[in-house]
């Protein structure tokens, strides 16, 4: 089976003369979980922009189930980001927005943009936002602004959000650098799960190598934008640790610690819903 992304000799120049991307060439199969690793300034988040064209590579090829994305435009290159999700640190929500609003907005490239300016969401729409919402533990939370919840909660609507586009391919830009370790973990869990129970293959950029051996099954260090170890996450002893982090790295372990509270799925929500409903008809 032919791999659903290659990119053949990638580089990024900035205009300020920095080259972020020097001669990136990977081939990424179906079902991966690949995570980037290496130190801030490695390339990770300008070789993930790439490969969706949020910014344009300077030279090389970009190949995604076959079409060339470098040389897409217009309604071609649409088509091509409604089938790539993408997971930002930062979340990117519209934080005086409700979570189902965040979440709706995940149509955005596959409807018509009236469903969406007057809020006129289709049935099958509204089934999707509870579905994804419960997928990720939240469905309680569907009708509270973005700027109520904690940072764990908001990249969980992340997630809902890219899981709306019903993506092939899942980038993830450092989707827990802003969340304590236990919350940490529990979001890529949810990544963990996409990838293994929907078979989407998962590009995540990671800090901690720790997260990596747990999480991926295949790891890309990147140092100077170039590729510095390509392989398990078994295999990079402390001798690869330093030759891609630097001899006074030292590597911090990620540990669970107490969990975030995972709020109500799907199921539990309308369980509640209805049991609430018969209590009050007790009380009539």
């Amino acid at each position: 089976m032919p791999p659903i992304l290659q990119l053949k000799d990638i580089t990024k120049t900035y205009p300020s003369g920095t080259r972020a991307l020097d001669g990136i060439s990977l081939d990424i199969q179906r079902g991966e979980f690949v995570v980037l690793i290496g130190l801030s300034g490695s390339g990770k988040s300008t070789l993930l922009r790439c490969i969706n064209r949020l910014i344009d590579p300077t030279s090389g090829t970009v190949v995604f189930d076959g079409i060339d994305v470098t040389r897409a435009r217009g309604a071609e290159l649409r088509r091509i980001r409604r089938r790539i999700g993408m997971i930002f640190q930062q979340f990117n929500l519209v934080r005086r927005a409700s979570v189902f609003g965040n979440v709706l907005a995940g149509r955005l490239g596959s409807r018509p943009i009236w469903r969406t300016v007057f809020f006129r969401p289709t049935p099958d729409d509204l089934e999707a936002v509870f579905e994804n919402l419960g997928r990720v533990g939240i469905v309680d939370k569907a009708f509270v602004r973005a700027d109520q919840l904690s940072g764990g909660q908001q990249q969980r609507v992340g997630i809902a959000r890219a899981l709306m586009q019903g993506p092939e391919l899942m980038l993830a830009d450092e989707p827990v650098a802003s969340l304590d370790p236990a919350t940490s973990h529990s979001v890529m869990k949810y990544l963990e799960e996409i990838n293994k129970k929907d078979g989407i293959t998962v590009i995540c950029s990671l800090h901690f190598l720790s997260l990596a051996r747990r999480y991926g099954t295949r790891v890309i260090a990147l140092k100077g934008g170039k590729v510095a170890y390509d392989g398990l996450p078994a295999n990079i002893d402390e001798r690869r640790f330093k030759e891609i982090y630097g001899e006074d790295a030292v590597e911090v372990e990620i540990g669970l610690g107490p969990q975030e509270p995972q709020g109500l799925t799907a199921n539990q929500a309308a369980l509640d819903a209805l049991a609430q409903d018969a209590g009050h008809m007790d009380a009539r």
